[in-house]
C-alpha cells in the first residue's frame, strides 16, 4: 500500500457562501491563502491567526503565511538587508488539531485553549424568485461566519489573539472609516473581515503587523499590506470574539449574458454585508453546527465524512447566483477552467442540489433548452458548457468544443443529450413537478427522437447503442466526459459507459412519458431499454468475464462507468431496474462479474496505491467518478467490495489530504499510483459522494 509522502495531513479547503463564486482558502501548511474572487485556485495573501500567552513572548500562528519582506525599504531609501517579520512561531501541525466539518473547519492549539474556526453554512433554499427580502439576505448574503476564542481562566496574565489576513499587492483600509459599527479591513469595495467594535480589540496595519514600526493618528500605516485584529482575553476569563468576511461584487457580473449577482438586490454595498453577519453571527453559527452534527451521526467512516465535507466546501466555492433581466440565473463554474455550467458536472452535482436546492436543476436545464440547444442531422442536442471565466458563449456554442479532432476538446454530443434527459426526468420525478414536465413535452420527444437517430437513421437496423458521431465533429469524432482518459472511456461511438448510462436515459423516459400521458412513446421507451439490455448481454466476453470498455478495434480495457448508469433509477427508487434479479437479471449477472473481476488490484485498484481506477488502462482517475461507482457497486452488487476495495476510502481521502492534492482543495483528476493531483483542481463535482449518506 502506498504511504502517504508527508508525515501529516496539509491541505486548502475552500470557505465559501452559496452563490458568490467566491472563496476564502486556507489549510495549507507554510503557505499563504485568503480571499478570492472568481479564482482558479487559492489566493495568495498572509492569514495571521493565533495566540500569545504573555505581553512580551512570541506570537504562534498558524502556519498560513510566507513571511513577507517589508516594503518600507522602498520608502524609506534603506539600502540594508530588509527583514521580514519576527517575533514569532509558526505551529507545527504536531502543535495544533486540525477539524474538517461539513460546514465548519476548526483549529485548536495550546492543549485547546486557543481555538478558531470558519464556518460555511448551507441549508435548503427555496427558489430564490420566491424569497422575501429578510430570506434573500440570510440565505444568499456573500460571507462566512467565524471565530477566535482563548480559555484563559486558569492564567495569571491577558493573553492576545490575532486575526489578520495580509494583501501585498491590494492595500487594506480600515472599516471603521467608513462605517462606525465595524471594526476591521477591506480591501476597496470587494472583500473584508471584521468584528464587533469592543473594548479590547486594537486594529493593526504596517509592514510588519506583528511589531508595526509607522502609526498614524489611528495607530495604523495604512500604506502598508498587513492587516490584523488583536484581542486580548483578561487573565481569569474565556472570550468567544465573532468575525465575519465578506465579499461584494457590484456592478456587472458577466458578458455574453449581462448579468449582476443576485445578492446584490438585498446589499448595498460589503460594508452592509459585515454589519448582517455579525447581527446574524449566532444563526449562522447554529445553522452550521447543525450540518456538523448531521455528518458526524451518519454510518460513514473517518475518511469518507473527511472526503464528503471536503467536497462540499469546494461545491460551494464554484456556485454562481446571478440575475439577468429580473430573474435568477444559476451556474455552477468548472473549477479551474471556470467554465460555466459544464453539462458533465449538472448531471453529477443532480444529487446534491435536488437535496438543497432543486430550483437551481430546473434553472439550469431550461437555459440549456433556450440557449444552449442546436440541432444537428441526428436531431436535437446540447452544448457541452454555457461559456468561461465569466463569459457566456454564443447561443448553440461552448466554451469548450472545437471541430475536426478526436481526443480532447471535440463536441460531446451523445453525452450531453444524455445528461439533459437524466437531470429533466430525475428532476420532476424527484420534486413532483409534473406542471415543469409537461411542458418539456416537445423537448422529451425530440431528445427520444435523437437518440434513436444516434443509435442509426434506419429503425430496422437500431440496436440502443449510440453509434452515430455529430456533423459538428467533421472529420473527427466525439467524445464523453472521460475526456483525458484514454479510448476506454474517451470515445463516444460504441461505448460501454455511454451505453449503460443510454439504457438509464430511456428507462427514466418509459416513466416520464407515461406520467405526462404520452403511452405510445413510454412503450417505445420501454422496448428500446430492453433491446438495449439485451444487445449489451451479447458483448459480454464469456472467456474473460468482462465486457470491453468499447465495443471495437478488440478493445480490452476494463472500466468501473459501466454501472454508472444505474445511479438514477437508484436514486429515484425503480426497484425492478436495478433488482439485480429484476428486469434486466441477465445483464446485471454480467455486471456483477465484471466489477467483481475488476476490483482487483492491478485492474482497476491501483497496484502501488489501492486507489480505484476509471479504467484499467488508465493512471488518470477521477474522485467525483470514484464515489459515485462506489455508491451504485455498494448498493447493487456489495458483494464486489472486498477488504482490498474498502481500503480505497483511506487512500482516496490520504490523496486529499496531502500537498500532492491539497495545494489546490478538492482536486478531481488525480494520478493514481502517486496520488498528485493532474487537473480539475478548486473543483466541484466530488460532491457526488453526497450520495453516501443515503445507503
Amino acid at each position: 500500500m502506498h504511504a502517504p509522502l508527508f508525515p501529516h495531513d496539509s491541505y486548502h479547503t475552500q470557505h465559501s457562501p452559496l452563490g458568490a463564486f467566491a472563496s476564502f482558502s486556507i489549510g495549507l501548511v507554510d503557505s499563504p491563502g485568503g480571499f478570492g474572487q472568481s479564482l482558479r485556485g487559492a489566493a495568495k495573501q498572509n492569514v495571521y491567526i493565533g495566540f500569545r500567552a504573555a505581553a512580551h513572548s512570541e506570537w504562534q500562528l498558524l502556519p498560513f503565511l510566507t513571511p513577507p519582506k517589508s516594503k518600507e525599504s522602498a520608502f524609506t531609501g534603506d539600502t540594508g538587508v530588509v527583514q521580514p517579520p519576527r517575533g514569532f512561531n509558526s505551529l507545527p501541525p504536531s502543535d495544533y488539531e486540525r477539524t474538517l466539518g461539513w460546514a465548519s473547519d476548526t483549529w485548536r492549539a495550546d492543549t485547546s485553549r486557543f481555538g478558531f474556526s470558519l464556518l460555511s453554512p448551507f441549508t435548503e433554499i427555496p427558489d430564490p424568485a420566491k424569497l422575501n427580502k429578510a430570506s434573500a439576505r440570510f440565505h444568499l448574503a456573500p460571507q462566512l461566519s467565524g471565530w477566535i476564542e482563548y480559555d484563559n481562566r486558569t492564567g495569571t496574565a491577558p493573553v492576545q489573539l490575532i486575526f489578520g489576513v495580509g494583501d501585498s499587492d491590494n492595500t487594506l483600509r480600515p472599516l471603521s472609516d467608513t462605517n462606525p459599527h465595524l471594526i476591521g479591513f477591506a480591501s476597496g469595495t470587494a472583500y473584508g473581515y471584521a468584528t464587533k467594535p469592543t473594548r479590547g480589540i486594537e486594529l493593526r496595519q504596517g509592514f510588519d503587523v506583528l511589531n508595526p514600526k509607522f502609526r498614524d493618528y489611528r495607530g495604523l500605516s495604512v500604506i502598508a499590506g498587513e492587516t490584523a485584529l488583536i484581542f486580548t482575553v483578561p487573565a481569569g476569563q474565556r472570550r468567544r470574539f465573532p468575525l465575519a468576511l465578506g465579499f461584494y461584487a457590484g456592478g456587472t457580473a458577466t458578458t455574453g449574458l449581462t448579468t449582476t449577482y443576485f445578492y446584490t438586490q438585498y446589499f448595498r454595498d460589503l460594508e452592509e454585508v459585515l454589519v448582517h453577519g455579525l447581527a446574524q453571527h449566532g444563526r449562522y453559527t447554529k445553522l452550521a453546527a447543525q450540518r456538523d452534527r448531521e455528518l458526524a451521526k451518519s454510518q460513514l467512516d473517518a475518511d469518507q465524512k473527511f472526503l464528503l465535507a471536503q467536497a462540499t466546501h469546494s461545491y460551494l466555492g464554484s456556485t454562481q447566483l446571478l440575475l439577468h433581466k429580473g430573474q435568477p440565473l444559476w451556474s455552477v463554474n468548472e473549477g479551474e477552467y471556470r467554465m460555466i455550467n459544464t453539462f458533465d458536472l449538472t448531471v453529477d452535482h443532480l444529487f446534491f442540489e435536488l437535496t438543497w436546492h432543486p430550483w437551481a436543476v430546473r434553472n439550469a436545464l431550461d437555459l440549456f433548452v433556450r440557449r444552449y440547444s442546436y440541432t444537428d442531422q441526428l436531431g436535437l442536442s446540447f452544448t457541452h458548457d454555457m461559456g468561461v471565466n465569466n463569459f457566456f458563449s454564443p447561443a448553440g456554442h461552448s466554451s469548450y468544443e472545437c471541430d475536426n479532432i478526436k481526443g480532447c476538446f471535440s463536441h460531446m454530443t451523445m453525452e450531453q443529450l444524455l445528461n439533459w434527459v437524466l437531470c429533466a426526468c430525475t428532476y420532476a420525478e424527484h420534486t413532483g413537478d409534473r406542471a415543469w414536465l409537461r411542458a418539456q413535452k416537445k423537448t422529451l420527444l425530440a431528445c427520444a427522437d435523437s437518440l434513436h437517430h444516434r443509435d442509426d437513421p434506419d429503425p430496422k437496423k437500431r440496436d440502443g447503442i449510440l453509434k452515430h458521431d455529430s456533423s459538428r465533429v467533421g472529420d473527427g469524432a466525439e467524445i464523453t466526459t472521460y475526456d483525458s482518459l484514454d479510448v476506454s472511456l474517451g470515445q463516444a461511438r460504441n461505448n460501454l459507459y455511454l451505453s449503460v448510462k443510454t439504457l438509464a436515459a430511456w428507462v427514466l423516459l418509459e416513466k416520464a412519458f407515461d406520467q405526462i400521458g404520452l403511452k405510445k412513446s413510454a412503450i417505445d421507451a420501454a422496448s428500446t431499454a430492453d433491446i438495449l439490455a439485451h444487445t449489451l448481454t451479447t458483448k459480454f466476453e464469456t472467456d474473460t468475464g468482462f465486457f470491453p470498455a468499447v465495443f471495437e478495434a478488440g478493445n480490452h480495457s476494463r472500466i468501473l462507468p459501466a454501472v454508472e448508469g444505474f445511479v438514477y433509477p437508484l436514486f429515484l427508487g425503480y426497484e425492478d431496474e436495478v433488482n439485480p434479479t429484476g428486469r434486466f437479471a441477465p445483464l446485471f449477472t454480467q455486471l456483477r462479474q465484471h466489477i467483481a473481476q475488476a476490483l482487483q488490484p492491478g485492474v482497476c485498484l491501483d497496484a502501488t496505491s489501492g486507489g480505484w481506477k476509471m479504467s484499467s488502462t488508465s493512471k488518470n482517475t477521477w474522485f467525483s467518478k470514484i464515489a459515485l461507482a462506489q455508491h451504485v457497486i455498494r448498493q447493487i452488487f456489495p458483494k464486489a467490495m472486498t477488504a482490498a476495495a474498502r481500503q480505497g476510502d483511506r487512500v482516496h481521502a490520504d490523496w486529499q489530504r496531502q500537498p500532492g492534492c491539497g495545494v489546490d482543495a478538492m482536486c478531481d483528476q488525480i494520478w493514481s499510483d502517486t496520488g498528485i493531483t493532474c487537473g480539475s483542481r478548486y473543483y466541484p463535482r466530488g460532491v457526488t459522494a453526497f450520495l453516501w449518506l443515503r445507503e
